[in-house]
């Protein structure tokens, strides 16, 4: 639909490693991080599972199979990537886990790490954010130079909250799936499907902002009417005040944010609300198609703090931590340059 998504590079003026990820599945490992302790009670068993070179969309399915559920059965704090090695929590109702069940689910190439329980089915979001360690193969000589300079510059600016290419799908047509659903002209029965492909095209939608607000020198600058949120705490309020907040966004603080439009969304001011509507209006579409979507706003970028650079003999090691709802590939592609 768009090359590349409408991502750009916010370090453009300094040369990436080079190299290549997921060559093996065991280059790319994730940890999901939960946001809260389980109870321990309940009637949901939550299974920590860990799964190799397999779709989220795929684990579900193996899932429901060996269980005997519905789609809508099965909980998920968020999405991991197919050609890697990622372990994360998934709810279901406590009395179809049996452990017979859960020996086939097994039994399917899948371990089954922890087995809790809690009080609340896991819903998207409830993550507090995930671990990565990624072998870098085949990178430039100069590549541990090359990375930590890009790591600094991020470090002091942010690293832009793109969305990455996974979530407009492996033919990158997700986007265009979904703005049919939104417009009525297409259909789909599984629910998990239509909510995942009509957020593909508000992803592309956000993206264009960000990138519209890099390329205007405004990714680390407040607008009037920007609607800003706090990294600590995660709050948002209205920026009446530009220049009074400026210095807060300056010590990564707080940073603007984008529109994921729907009912729910805080909207945008002055010449905040002015750049958000023209992206918008230049994909012919007005607030309105989004009535029956949520809706929220996402911060245009993330206050990246400690990332690990060390050389192996394979290649270089990257280790770090990154939000809920955040992709390490757009890191990556800073460091890397593809």
């Amino acid at each position: 639909m768009v090359e590349n998504f409408g991502r750009i590079y916010l370090t453009h003026n300094f040369p990436g490693t080079g190299g290549r990820i997921k060559e093996q599945p065991e280059d790319f490992v994730v940890e999901e991080i939960p946001l809260y302790e389980l109870s321990d009670e309940g009637n949901f068993a939550l299974l920590l599972l860990e799964k190799v070179n397999l779709s989220t969309l795929n684990l579900v399915a193996l899932i429901r199979k060996q269980l005997d559920l519905r789609d809508e059965e099965v909980g998920l704090a968020g999405w991991k990537d197919k050609r890697a090695i990622t372990s994360q929590w998934v709810s279901v109702p406590r009395e179809k886990a049996s452990e017979s069940r859960l020996a086939q689910l097994a039994g399917d190439g899948i371990k089954i790490l922890q087995i809790r329980h809690h009080t609340n089915k896991l819903r998207t979001g409830h993550l507090l954010g995930n671990r990565f360690s990624i072998l870098l193969r085949q990178a430039n000589a100069e590549a541990e130079n090359r990375a930590q300079a890009i790591i600094q510059q991020l470090q002091a600016r942010g690293l832009p909250n793109f969305y990455g290419p996974q979530r407009f799908g492996a033919a990158g047509n997700n986007p265009e799936k979904g703005l049919a659903l939104l417009l009525g002209q297409y259909r789909l029965r599984s629910v998990r499907k239509r909510k995942l492909l009509i957020s593909s095209y508000s992803s592309l939608l956000f993206n264009f902002t960000l990138k519209k607000r890099m390329e205007q020198d405004l990714f680390t600058k407040l607008l009037p009417g920007d609607i800003a949120k706090k990294h600590d705490t995660g709050g948002i309020f209205l920026v009446s005040d530009p220049e009074k907040e400026q210095p807060r966004a300056d010590r990564l603080e707080i940073s603007a944010t984008g529109p994921i439009w729907g009912k729910k969304m805080k909207r945008a001011g002055g010449a905040a609300a002015t750049l958000e509507e023209k992206i918008l209006s230049s994909q012919g579409l007005t607030p309105d198609v989004f009535r029956k979507q949520p809706g929220s706003r996402r911060s245009l970028r993330i206050a990246l703090k400690e990332v690990n650079v060390c050389q192996e003999k394979e290649g270089l090691r990257l280790e770090f931590f990154l939000p809920k709802g955040s992709y390490a590939t757009v890191l990556l592609d800073e460091i890397m340059k593809p």
